[in-house]
């Protein structure tokens, strides 16, 4: 059986949605013709943990783990913040008006200046001089690198020019000026940036995105690296983790969730707004309303649903495992997804999209014009309404409240065979197979 490297930053113990795509992947290669071996951290500072995931990873799967330093713990001590605060991309990429004084303000600024092309950098030699030693010991066939963090494309890439392997590089977030980066950099620092991920895209020998908008913004600073080796594989949900969970008791009424983070822009604001202008019409389905909250919440989200009339529609549900969450998920009639109005995020399809298809619930989506709006249309997969319009929010809910229990459709279903994991990995390794064969066909000439 074939071997792949699978090099990943975010890997069991981590939690949260970073982890799920690459975790899956390792979980269905075999069932392929893949034998994957994972290099991933070792005493990494993930913004989440879940260690039931850890029961995922298929008996017998060979991990490395590479130490690394993690400047996010001096990073507390530095502003102030307790030891357990997750510092993620909830914290660093606020607007200007809500940073914190100047111990943060600076904290970025060093960020953007000697981290480059991420916070993880110091984890790039720990990481080749493993890697070497696995290429050695485990007869790696082809190298797979999944970002963020953009470290991970640097070390496939070397490890691609050491050893000749093919090396598929996995993009499920852009990279320059992408939400999860800084959105400034000294001139210098930049330009750096712009040399790896020049490098990373002209050195792999596949490059997968998760959607036609992360292609596309990785395509326009490199309109001369358009070419066959790019190829679009989206996220997915995995049917196994739902057959296999009960839900929880379902509460009376009609229940609105959304599972994952809100922060900074990806907020409520506007549902919010909906919401007070429903109570003011006293629009009588709007009293059988939960909106369920399931994940990490910015505490300036949760201070603005508390100072809102309709505070009494919600429900918070701190961070839970992966099996949690989807026992709230499976108790809903329908589910909440939060893309802000960003060019950016035009381009997102976003995980928990994915399972609220596996869940097969009806999906009220606050999203701009984009991959995820096009997606959600196409399939009939509910309803989707500008992230920024309250009056189309509430004519949305007016519509959701007033049918109830219509179930799921014949497309939903076809939805949910077209993006479930273990068919997503079939493709992988499909991929895999034809860059091992053209390498045996290259090496015959």
């Amino acid at each position: 059986m074939p071997r792949v490297l699978v090099i990943t930053y975010y890997f069991p113990p981590a939690g949260g949605a970073g982890v799920q795509r690459t975790l899956k992947f390792v979980k269905y290669l075999r069932e392929f013709g893949w034998e994957p071996v994972v290099l991933t951290a070792r005493e990494a500072d993930y913004p989440a943990r879940d260690e039931t995931l850890l029961q995922e990873i298929p008996e017998g799967v060979h991990i490395y783990r590479a130490p690394l330093f993690e400047p996010y713990r001096l990073y507390r001590k530095f502003t102030g913040k307790a030891a357990d605060t997750a510092t993620d991309i909830a914290t660093l990429t606020r607007e200007g008006h809500e940073r914190q004084p100047w111990s943060e303000r600076l904290a970025e600024a060093i960020r953007a200046t000697l981290f480059v092309p991420d916070a993880r950098m110091t984890w790039l030699y720990p990481a080749l001089q493993l890697g070497r030693k696995i290429l050695r010991s485990e007869k790696i066939d082809l190298l797979f690198s999944s970002a963020p963090p953009y470290t991970t494309h640097l070390i496939g890439c070397r490890l691609k020019r050491a050893a000749g392997l093919p090396w598929v590089a996995d993009f499920r977030d852009s990279w320059i000026g992408w939400l999860s980066t800084p959105q400034w950099r000294p001139a210098p620092c930049r330009a750096l940036e712009y040399r790896m991920e020049t490098r990373v895209l002209a050195d792999a020998d596949r490059i997968l995105t998760v959607s036609p908008g992360v292609q596309e913004d990785l395509l326009s600073r490199h309109p001369d690296l358009r070419d066959a080796r790019w190829q679009q594989l989206p996220n997915g949900f995995d049917a196994a983790d739902l057959a296999g969970v009960k839900p929880l008791e379902k509460a009376p009424g009609f229940t609105l969730i959304y599972t994952g983070s809100l922060y900074g822009n990806r907020n409520p604001h506007f549902l919010l707004r909906a919401l007070e202008q429903l109570l003011a019409e006293h629009f009588p389905p709007l009293a059988q309303l939960r909106i369920r909250l399931v994940g990490r919440v910015g505490e300036p989200i949760l201070q603005e649903i508390a100072a809102s009339p309709a505070a009494p529609l919600f429900e918070h549900i701190p961070y839970v495992n992966h099996a949690r969450s989807l026992q709230y998920l499976l108790a809903a009639d329908a589910a909440l997804l939060i893309i802000d109005d960003a060019p950016a995020n035009r381009g997102i399809l976003t995980g928990k999209l994915f399972e609220y298809i596996g869940a097969r619930l009806p999906i009220l989506a606050l999203a701009p014009e984009g991959d995820a709006a096009a997606l959600i249309r196409r399939h009939g997969l509910g309803l989707c309404v500008p992230p920024g319009d309250s009056s189309a929010i509430a004519a949305a809910l007016r519509r959701l409240l007033a049918e109830p229990g219509s179930g799921p459709k014949r497309e939903q279903e076809e939805a949910g065979r077209l993006f479930e994991r273990r068919e997503l990995t079939h493709q992988l390794a499909t991929l895999f197979d034809g860059l091992i064969q053209a390498a045996g066909d290259k090496g015959g000439k």
